[in-house]
């Protein structure tokens, strides 16, 4: 049997190949016919499958990231072929690969199984994040998980540390919006807000400055700009409830912000007009959509939306 698992979501197939094995040792296995390669060397894989079992047990046979390796992905293949390795019930091949690939016909025809792992949409985000707090459990409201799976984004593994820091904080209590206020997004933000203070000076050097910082500290750039287009877009509230003439002690009530978002964001308000807001909004938007999709490097991308809005 040949198993395939691949994709951007390299959380979810990490843990589906995870789960995978722990079957395998929960089945009575002895681990003996257990083995990982994390190398394309064909010899010892042949070595591996074709070894007689000392305890008749099934082999299961880790093989990560075959496909960086054109030569070695036809040999495994012509081998799989001729040794019928699809048919056989005594040997599970798990082929796992931490990014898409192009999956040819001919490939398809030669795996028991394939599973491909996306990024989660917005909505399906928020359901996992919910369902992996229950899991582990804990309890969050929706409306929580909403806002956890915005400042974070995709990134599962960041999401994943994230929730265990919430549950043990709870303590069997509900996540609230607080919670993740007082945890996670609040120091974020603080620097967020320094990076706007530069944008608003129209000083440039500073704004890139701040931005590296983040990335020096392991914050990813769709993650930086996801917290970039949440203030961009609460100041945008802001400006317009203010155009409309809405009194300052209403604004967190209008906008369902905490009042220290809001008493930050009015000391950025009359540094744009709304027009020029909407205008970095759409930019910042345009450069999370061109990361996304491999249209431009990361980093590049940052810089270059830096020297467009300033």
């Amino acid at each position: 049997m040949i198993i395939l698992l691949y994709g951007k979501d390299t959380y979810r197939s990490s843990q589906k190949l995870k789960e995978i094995i722990k079957k395998y040792r929960e089945s009575g296995k002895t681990g003996i016919d257990f083995a990982i390669f994390n190398l394309p060397d064909m010899d010892k894989i042949k070595s591996k499958i074709q070894s007689i079992s000392m305890f008749d047990e099934k082999k299961l046979i880790v093989l990560k990231d075959i496909f960086e390796n054109d030569d070695f992905l036809k040999e495994f293949f012509k081998y799989a072929s001729k040794h019928k390795l699809k048919e056989k019930n005594n040997v599970i091949v798990v082929i796992y690969e931490k990014d898409d690939i192009k999956l040819k016909p001919e490939i398809k025809n030669q795996v028991n199984m394939y599973q491909q792992f996306n990024p989660l949409s917005e909505f399906s985000l928020v359901r996992w994040i919910i369902n992996e707090v229950r899991k582990r459990n804990g309890a969050i409201s929706k409306f929580s998980a909403q806002k956890l799976a915005y400042i974070l984004g995709n990134d599962l593994w960041r999401v994943s540390n994230e929730i265990d820091k919430l549950i043990s904080y709870k303590n069997g209590e509900v996540i609230t919006e607080k919670d993740i206020d007082s945890l996670i997004s609040r120091k974020i933000e603080a620097d967020i807000f320094k990076t706007i203070d530069a944008i608003a000076g129209r000083d440039k050097k500073t704004a890139v400055r701040l931005i590296h910082n983040h990335l020096f500290r392991g914050e990813k750039e769709v993650y930086l700009l996801s917290m970039l287009t949440f203030q961009v877009r609460n100041l945008i509230k802001i400006k317009d409830l203010q155009e409309k003439g809405v009194p300052y002690y209403n604004l967190h009530k209008r906008t369902n912000l905490h009042p220290y978002v809001v008493k930050k964001l009015m000391g950025y308000s009359n540094k744009f007009d709304l027009n020029e807001l909407r205008y970095i909004y759409k930019k910042i938007l345009e450069t999370e959509i061109e990361i996304k999709t491999g249209k431009i490097n990361p980093r590049v991308a940052l810089d270059l939306l830096v020297n467009t809005i300033i």
